[in-house]
């Protein structure tokens, strides 16, 4: 059962790549023509592209551009300066694939782990005659492949850099600049007749001193001046070398930055970057330029503030070396950027629509393939007659000297061929949404025959009587639908998904004796108290719809938690006791810890130093417990708590944290998980509080403020709620189910820790690492989001009897609510509109599809530990079954 839930779940992950979000990138394409290729010489014979690597807008304009002031010197004098808007999610691969061509993320790219396209695709460097490119290797490397190697002068450094305090992050961009002087200094003379070249300076000094500093801070102010000082001096190195003002500039950024240092998602900060384009062929004044102004200086005037996409600078570029755009180009040129002819701009937006038009036709061509595309709908706005018709217009306007007309005719044309490539895009949308609903139901309906056990019941009466007619029916629509879907020649992926829902049907509608074979014998679930009735399957839908709200609003979680306490343990405590003021107390604290700022990002000293002291209290409070740990894990725990708070102090000082401090976090993280393994208690109360005391530790090295302190009130109250709960009560296996689910998702949203995975705060490794090493940090933020989740299923596992005895139950209980909330969020999955709420609703989606595993999964973990071992077998530990019927039996 557990191998099919698994196939199930991956599945329907995948399902909504193909539903919404299909590979933007076609193959097949023929590239444009050149502009001289039409007699129009170009303005500029060479482009210069320099990206400031995290650079938000805010921080160019902000205080009247006072923070730079040589930039300020050139936008004043010539050129346009604006805000361009990047697209979720705003990474640097992203970013400056959208700025080279034109193209916004491919998905399919998470099958890479978001580190390269899957799908090769055409750039702004295939078309030019050489490219000269410094910076980050990994950047780099995203369009050295796709490159001729004749025209390639490619130099990169490793991405291995210091994060430390004492570190200067702006060296990453001298080194950039001293490579371009270096190469205008030996080359200059050669490439000044050369046309179409261009330059690309990769600076990442900003990003860098960001993500540790923030930005705001005197160390990123610091970096700016410098990194635009430098942007000014290789102007004027560019100027000296080339001096034939045949040379175009263009500064902008591949994404925006928080105050907290993180990007990834979709706010003003992470979305917004500045922009400069000047030289050769850059217009002065903009037509309809919008109502945007900022002042660039304490004086004033008010200057014109332009707004364009992220994409819409790839075509600009192109056109101000006369080459056309990528092929793979998705921007649409902006109108009066560049000061040349009214033919000459014309025909770069000629060129622009029928580079998207080779797409629409593309996608066109591959649906009108299939055998019944006569009887099935079109994109009647864009049929080939009108496109030939338009072809031939422009040229007939071309020869009537009737620029503005045709510039004006291709615009119109682009915004239609962008409509026709997202419908094509997005043709079996629907048909996939439905089918996937049909899988989830098919699935839903199975957990609930594998829950009710009920042999007698109408539903199961209904299927026995019709088994045979329900199996053919299902069997015959296998047959027709596969045939229909190879005749159309329907894309693979989309007839998989259509299919798939007949094939779940099909094992949720198997005989009971089916079900016999893969799961318990029915015995096993003989008690009234575990059969769930259909009242109670409405109860675990009420539920899993109460818990969508929360993933809206973090503090609505907290309504949910003390809603969902007081009904579930108030009860069970002896009315006026101590436990019951002891109990009410914590769960009036953690109920306010949503309603603070979101750990990731945000520090605070004393926070933390709080829960240093929490961890120790609260494990060695019980004399019993304090009584069986041995001298080294006191002293261990002890000295590791003392190291984060000295780490702490120091890194938040601006002090280099020394080696021996950060070699001790790591001896520790293998120490604190060996000592549990090790430890030879048999009492599973005690095993308990050494995984609290070793697991809390480790999860202090990991934790900027007060997220240490929430974990232990957290465990502390599910203990407390547990132990006082009576036997009728407990036995609920609807309610145990929720409970694992509100206590997991109150461990991530409660402390704001799951906004971990995109924020990406490199802070939380600072008792570690000093050195910016992306997979070490996404392993220590996920350990760090795993840790609170072990720690709650040891507690459940540890004081709940009937959890141990009726898992399999409650497990299938906890995918029913699961996968009722997944069904909820396939419908709100979005592919328009904010950015930020598409990276949202993917993310929400696919947390619950792995939620019940990953429980399953950590709880697991959490039996381990809560197992003894012997020495012998500890090297074998992975391979073993638990038997609880052993921890159970009372010592003697």
């Amino acid at each position: 059962m557990w191998v099919f839930a698994l196939v199930v779940h991956v599945l329907l992950l995948g399902s909504i790549f193909v539903i919404y979000f299909r590979s933007p990138v076609i193959k097949g394409l023929t590239p444009q023509k050149r502009l001289l290729d039409y007699n129009l010489e170009a303005p500029a014979k060479r482009l210069v592209l320099i990206v400031t690597d995290g650079l938000r807008a805010d921080s160019f304009f902000e205080d009247n551009c006072r923070y730079v002031p040589h930039l300020r010197e050139i936008f004043m004098r010539e050129g346009l300066v604006g805000v361009s808007r990047t697209r979720m999610p705003t990474e640097t691969r992203p970013g400056h694939i959208a700025l080279l061509a034109g193209l916004y993320e491919d998905p399919s790219a998470v099958l890479r782990g978001w580190k390269k396209n899957p799908v090769d695709f055409d750039t702004l460097f295939n078309r030019s005659s050489h490219i000269y490119a410094w910076g980050a290797s990994d950047i780099i490397g995203i369009f050295e492949h796709l490159v001729n190697l004749n025209t390639l002068h490619f130099q990169s450094y490793t991405n291995d850099l210091d994060f430390s305090p004492g570190y200067e992050s702006y060296e990453q961009d001298e080194w950039v600049f001293k490579r371009a002087q270096w190469l205008l200094q030996r080359k200059g003379d050669k490439l000044l007749e050369s046309n179409s070249v261009v330059f690309f300076l990769h600076l990442l000094g900003l990003d860098t001193v960001g993500h540790v500093h923030k930005p705001g801070s005197p160390q990123f102010r610091k970096n700016l001046d410098k990194t635009e000082r430098g942007i000014h001096e290789i102007y004027k190195e560019f100027e000296r070398v080339f001096p034939d003002k045949r040379t175009a500039y263009l500064l902008t950024s591949d994404h925006g930055m928080t105050d907290s240092g993180s990007h990834g998602a979709g706010t003003a900060h992470e979305t917004d970057t500045p922009f400069m384009v000047w030289g050769a062929g850059v217009a002065r004044q903009v037509p309809n330029p919008g109502p945007g102004k900022f002042m660039p200086n304490d004086q004033g005037p008010p200057m014109t503030l332009l707004k364009l996409e992220q994409a819409q600078l790839t075509p600009l570029m192109s056109a101000l070396i006369g080459l056309p755009p990528p092929m793979n180009n998705f921007g649409t040129l902006p109108v009066g950027y560049m000061n040349v002819s009214v033919e000459y701009e014309a025909m770069a937006t000629y060129l622009n629509a029928l580079q998207l038009l080779e797409q629409y036709e593309t996608l066109q061509r591959q649906h009108n393939r299939g055998f019944f595309t006569p009887l099935l709908p079109a994109f009647e706005t864009l049929s080939p007659l009108e496109i030939k018709t338009f072809k031939t217009n422009v040229k007939k306007l071309r020869k009537q000297g009737e620029h503005m007309l045709y510039q004006v005719k291709s615009q119109a044309m682009m915004q239609n061929a962008l409509q026709g490539i997202e419908y094509y895009h997005g043709y079996y949308r629907s048909a996939l949404l439905l089918s996937t609903t049909a899988t989830f139901l098919g699935w839903m309906f199975y957990l609930y025959r594998l829950l009710a056990k009920n042999r007698g019941s109408q539903v199961e009466l209904a299927l026995a009587a019709n088994a045979k007619l329900v199996r053919l029916t299902l069997a015959v629509s296998v047959v027709l639908l596969m045939v229909f879907l190879l005749l159309q020649r329907t894309p693979l992926d989309t007839q998989f998904y259509l299919m798939l829902p007949l094939f779940v049907w099909l094992k949720a509608v198997q005989p009971w004796s089916s079900f016999i074979a893969i799961s318990q014998p029915e015995r096993a679930y003989s008690a009234p108290a575990v059969k769930t009735t259909m009242w109670q399957f409405l109860m675990i839908i009420v539920c899993a719809e109460l818990m969508v709200f929360t993933f809206f609003d973090r503090r609505l979680i907290s309504l949910c938690f003390v809603a969902f306490a007081c009904y579930n343990s108030w009860s069970n405590f002896q009315p006026k006791s101590m436990e019951l003021y002891r109990w009410l107390a914590l769960v009036l604290i953690l109920s306010g810890f949503p309603l603070l700022p979101p750990s990731v990002g945000y520090q605070n000293w004393f926070m933390l130093l709080a829960g240093v002291i929490v961890i120790p209290v609260n494990c060695l409070w019980s004399a019993k417990a304090r009584l069986s740990f041995a001298n080294h894990v006191k002293y261990c725990n002890a000295l590791i708590l003392f190291n984060t708070a000295v780490c702490a102090y120091l890194h938040d000082s601006g002090t280099n944290i020394p080696l021996p401090l950060k070699m001790a976090s790591w001896l520790y993280l293998a120490y604190a998980f060996a000592a549990i393994v090790v430890n030879q208690e048999t009492k599973l109360e005690l095993r308990l509080a050494q995984i609290g005391f070793n697991l809390g530790c480790l999860y202090a090295t990991l934790c900027t403020s007060y997220e240490a302190v929430f974990v232990q009130l957290l465990t502390m109250e599910l203990g407390l709620s547990l132990r006082a709960q009576s036997g009728q009560a407990e036995k609920s296996v609807l309610r145990l189910a929720f409970t694992l689910l509100l206590y997991t998702f109150y461990s991530l949203f409660g402390s704001g820790n799951i906004a971990s995975i995109s924020s990406f705060d490199p802070n939380i490794a600072r008792c570690y690492l000093s050195h910016f090493a992306p997979f070490v940090i996404m392993g220590l933020v996920l350990l760090k989001l795993l840790l609170p989740v072990v720690l709650v299923m040891a507690v459940v596992y540890t004081h709940s009897e009937f959890v141990r005895q009726h898992e399999e139950q409650i497990y299938i209980c906890l995918l029913l609510i699961c996968d009722v909330m997944g069904l909820n969020f396939l419908f709100l999955v979005r592919n328009q509109g904010s950015w930020l709420d598409i990276g949202s609703s993917i993310s929400h989606f696919v947390i619950m599809e792995v939620t019940t595993l990953v429980i399953l999964v950590l709880a697991q973990v959490a039996k381990l530990l809560l197992q003894p071992h012997s020495r012998e077998s500890v090297m074998s530990l992975p391979l073993r079954l638990i038997h609880w019927e052993a921890l159970r039996a009372k010592p003697k």
